[in-house]
């Protein structure tokens, strides 16, 4: 309809100017029925506008429309010299639209209906029963030979039929060819909703880059890895979330040549966690080969990493412990000796005052080196017979009972509790004592003055967590790589190895401990345990 409006304006309009230099006056006959032509369109766009409102799209309407605009043409042609006219193409015109609007069967019918239109039209006014609409502009009908009209007749017929059939064939190809778009359209959209779906579904990271080294793809694992989300990542250098490492492979062709490769680099999540991250890296390439950018596949390595240092540290203490169950076997049979003698020499009459406070230094450091032996035997053989079910929340809380009356805690450290109830773990109590006394005991050593340790424990699927959080000087990586090691300790007075004898208690039960510390800001051990049900629930 729009375009019917701006067809009619234009052409009319310019017919309009045209006619107007032939024309002393602007209000000629000629003149005025371009003038109502122009109109009638104008006032026919109207009521189709209201009709098409009321009604919708409706292919009724638009064979009223086509058909009323056939009438059109034929009476243009007519007002502007009938077979001598110069609108005569516009028959053509209609039928090209028919096509694309109604396809081949409104095409045929609206050729036609304009074929019959212009032949009638020409044979009422060659026989004379229709008069020429102006016969001063020139020679009228009659004055062509009857060859030349049939001639005009038969070629504006066959013009609107072959019209006709062309436009509909290429519009019923344009059509097929729709369709099959859409289809292809709705595969593909398909497709990448797929290729979406694995690619966010995936528990690795995924992420692609342009030539330039830009990130175009982040899947939501990535997200949970890095911290970062894609609107923080998207557009921007790899350099931006992963260390320069990774840039530095992801800029390198050469490996790529070969075949993907892996590499296991230190990382810094958003909030400034340390870890490890694995990735590899492999090139893309277009169908005909041509490099695109890469892809890089990457996984949090972090809990992998602990574990495996965990098994190290097991192995190395397992190793240490049979030393040191053979030489601790041997040290308290020379002990246990001199201890007796020490006693019965004290009780003899010819002791001098001198001697006897020698012989209770003696028996002091004898009882020392009992301990000593003593702790050793625990770090070198932890395992126990009386494994039972113990409620963690009561053992831990008698264990802080006693710990809240000993000396180095006593009037210089508050110790803060926060304990899940009815948490029930497989363990023989002597050693959740001890694990949960030498990590007090070690937290307590770490405060200079007053200070806080907080004790907490949670569930967490089938294992439960237990941490002791101080408020103390904290350590050094390289002081955290080393505490678990026997003999090692930055205290003035110790023998190192309470931290070992925890790690080697946990053992047996497939436990675990990890420690997260900075100097300066305290340090915080997180023990895990499995959990079981409690006792009364087992079958």
């Amino acid at each position: 309809m729009l375009l019917r409006l701006v067809f009619v304006t234009v052409l009319l309009g310019s017919s309009i100017l045209v006619q107007f230099k032939d024309r002393e006056s602007l209000i000629a006959p000629p003149l005025l029925v371009l003038y109502g032509l122009i109109a009638t369109v104008y006032i026919l766009t109207f009521i189709y506008i209201i009709v098409f409102k009321r009604l919708g799209p409706s292919l009724r309407f638009a064979y009223v429309q086509i058909g009323l605009d056939t009438l059109f043409v034929t009476f243009l042609i007519y007002v502007t010299g009938s077979i001598a006219s110069v609108f005569s193409f516009l028959y053509l015109v209609v039928v090209v639209y028919a096509s694309i609007l109604l396809y081949k069967r409104g095409s045929l019918i609206m050729a036609t209906l304009c074929s019959i239109q212009y032949g009638v039209m020409i044979d009422l006014e060659y026989y004379g029963i229709l008069k020429p609409f102006d016969t001063e502009a020139g020679l009228t009908i009659q004055g062509y030979e009857e060859s030349y009209v049939l001639y005009k007749i038969i070629m504006t017929m066959v013009a609107c039929f072959l019209v006709a059939f062309l436009s509909s064939l290429l519009a019923q190809q344009t059509l097929r060819t729709e369709k099959e778009l859409k289809a292809k359209q709705k595969d593909l959209e398909q497709l990448e909703a797929v290729n979406a779906s694995i690619v966010h579904s995936m528990d690795s990271g995924l992420l692609t880059l342009t030539s330039a080294g830009i990130i175009t793809t982040f899947n939501r694992a990535g997200e949970m890895i890095t911290g970062f989300s894609r609107e923080e990542v998207l557009g921007r250098p790899l350099s931006s979330i992963f260390p320069h490492v990774v840039q530095h492979a992801a800029s390198s062709d050469a490996p790529l040549k070969k075949k993907p490769y892996r590499y296991d680099v230190e990382f810094k999540k958003k909030d400034g966690t340390a870890g490890y991250l694995g990735f590899s890296m492999s090139s893309l390439k277009e169908p005909d080969g041509k490099h695109i950018g890469k892809l890089l596949i990457f996984q949090d390595l972090t809990a992998f990493k602990n574990m495996e240092e965990h098994v190290k540290r097991v192995e190395k203490l397992a190793a240490i412990g049979e030393m040191a169950a053979g030489i601790a076997h041997e040290i308290k049979n020379p002990l246990a000796s001199m201890s007796g003698a020490t006693q019965l020499l004290k009780k003899e009459a010819t002791n001098t005052p001198v001697a006897r406070k020698l012989m209770d230094i003696v028996l002091r450091e004898t009882d020392r080196l009992n301990v000593l032996a003593n702790d050793f035997l625990l770090f070198a053989r932890p395992g126990s017979d009386k494994i039972e079910s113990v409620e963690l929340s009561s053992a831990i809380g008698d264990t802080l009972e006693l710990f809240r009356k000993n000396g180095i805690c006593q009037n210089r450290i508050t110790v803060v509790q926060d304990l899940a109830p009815e948490v029930w773990t497989e363990m023989d109590p002597k050693h959740t004592r001890q694990v949960l006394w030498n990590l007090l005991l070690n937290a307590a050593e770490a405060i200079d003055g007053t200070g806080t340790i907080q004790v907490s424990s949670k569930t967490a699927e089938d294992m439960v967590q237990v941490t002791v959080k101080d408020d103390g000087c904290g350590m050094s990586e390289e002081t955290i790589s080393k505490i678990f090691d026997p003999f090692f300790t930055t205290k003035a007075h110790g023998t190192g190895l309470g931290l070992s004898i925890v790690y080697r208690l946990l053992e047996p039960y497939n436990g675990r401990l990890d420690v997260q510390s900075r100097q300066g800001q305290g340090s915080t051990f997180t023990l895990y345990l499995n959990r079981i049900d409690p006792p009364g629930l087992l079958s």
